[in-house]
């Protein structure tokens, strides 16, 4: 049934291979794959076979590589650049995970401790707002390692809150064998919500709009965008409601995979990938919005 609806190309084949296994036409079987496998999962209640549908879901398609309901933008976005760059990369880091406890990016090991809290109780997702078991694997392992505000969720009861800064999205891209990586996020620039929308306007056309334009050479050269902006940048984007608090347009932080950004005399539209959409540059965001919500990139070749 769904090969009647997606047909892979030769890296998501590969990719495909290492969930399911190879087929073998004559036998009319699959051989090997974290499908076939009969081990037990360190992630005790977790099932191989959901972990597996899940798996396949996201090399069809790594926008559905997903938060949900928890902060974990910055190790999602980390993960929508992997699996663009090389989806098996992707799927043997979660695997890896799923079977070992570890799973590769690049030269770099995630490892999970056999203490950790994250291989504990996890309830099964109940609706769509809650994550699903590939990506608590692939991302709370990330976010474990390099949380700088750790705490336990009252709705998990496991480690899966906190923030990511930039320091670490660039450490993560380096370990994982991007080249050239750059930080081109202004915390400061937050402070510009307060302003008054003439001076947003002047502000977005004579500051961020040039820096809009660095970002679009940098994906013009073939660089993975990782960029950061108050959650209604992606909001207003996909014409979803956009209404936030000044509080929370100087605190909010929130990271996205940038596929594109169409600067114009008014304003940018942005392609992006978050919360399992890919938006499409459609929608034009003024530049005294821009001033508001807009904090930069982090980049690097892939």
């Amino acid at each position: 049934m769904l090969r009647s609806y997606w047909t892979p190309d030769a890296r998501e084949q590969l990719a495909l291979d290492r969930v399911i296994g190879e087929h073998l036409p004559l036998l009319g079987v699959y051989h090997g794959g974290f499908l076939q496998a009969q081990a037990p999962l360190p992630w005790r209640h977790f099932s191989r076979e959901l972990i597996a549908l899940q798996l396949i879901v996201r090399i069809a398609d790594y926008k559905f590589i997903d938060q949900k309901d928890h902060p974990l933008c910055g190790p999602v976005t980390f993960m929508h650049g992997i699996a663009r760059r090389n989806i098996e990369e992707y799927t043997l880091y979660v695997i890896g995970l799923a079977e070992n406890r570890r799973g590769d990016l690049g030269t770099h090991t995630v490892k999970v401790k056999s203490s950790s809290n994250l291989l504990g109780r996890h309830a099964r997702p109940q609706n769509s707002d809650q994550i699903r078991e590939a990506d608590y694997i692939a991302l709370t392992s990330l976010r474990e390692g390099s949380n700088i505000f750790a705490y336990r969720s009252a709705s998990t009861n496991r480690t899966l809150e906190g923030m990511s800064s930039p320091a670490s999205m660039m450490q993560w891209m380096r370990d994982a064998g991007f080249s050239n990586v750059e930080d081109h996020v202004h915390s400061g620039w937050r402070v510009h919500g307060l302003r008054m929308k003439a001076d947003r306007t002047n502000l977005g056309y004579n500051l961020m709009r040039p820096h809009l334009l660095k970002m679009h050479q940098r994906l013009t050269n073939g660089y993975t965008v990782m960029l950061v902006a108050a959650d209604s940048l992606a909001n207003m984007a996909r014409e979803k409601d956009h209404g936030q608090s000044a509080l929370m347009r100087i605190l909010g932080g929130h990271f996205m995979l940038a596929l594109s950004v169409d600067v114009r005399q008014d304003g940018a539209a942005f392609g992006l990938v978050t919360w399992g959409e890919k938006i499409e540059p459609t929608v034009e965001i003024p530049w005294s919005k821009i001033a508001s919500w807009y904090r930069g990139f982090v980049c690097g070749q892939p």
